[in-house]
């Protein structure tokens, strides 16, 4: 693996090194959400999500669509199951996060 690619597979996992982040994962392993709804279902400020949203997406974790005025976030590489979602980065690397 080149210095390169390690970086990104580092800052990948990084994103998921954070209270918030996490359960951001989690609201959206039921499906695409907006900011509003990701906000509401964590609980947490819009501006504050923004910013994870973000953080999470340069490292590849979410991707991000335009939908009229609103940008729709989904996880990259994920498959949920009633328990747990497991989400796969490009390189193999692999973080099981549980549902309950």
């Amino acid at each position: 693996m080149t210095a390169a690619q390690l970086k990104a597979q580092a800052e990948w996992v990084f994103a998921f090194g954070e209270p918030t982040r996490l359960a951001i994962v989690r609201a959206l392993a039921t499906g695409v959400k907006t900011v509003t709804e990701v906000a509401k279902a964590t609980k947490s400020e819009m501006v504050n999500v923004s910013h994870h949203l973000s953080v999470m997406k340069a490292a590849g974790v979410v991707a991000a669509e335009r939908d009229g005025r609103f940008m729709r976030y989904s996880l990259i590489g994920a498959k949920a199951t009633a328990v747990a979602i497991e989400i796969t980065h490009e390189s193999g690397a692999k973080v099981t996060l549980s549902l309950n």
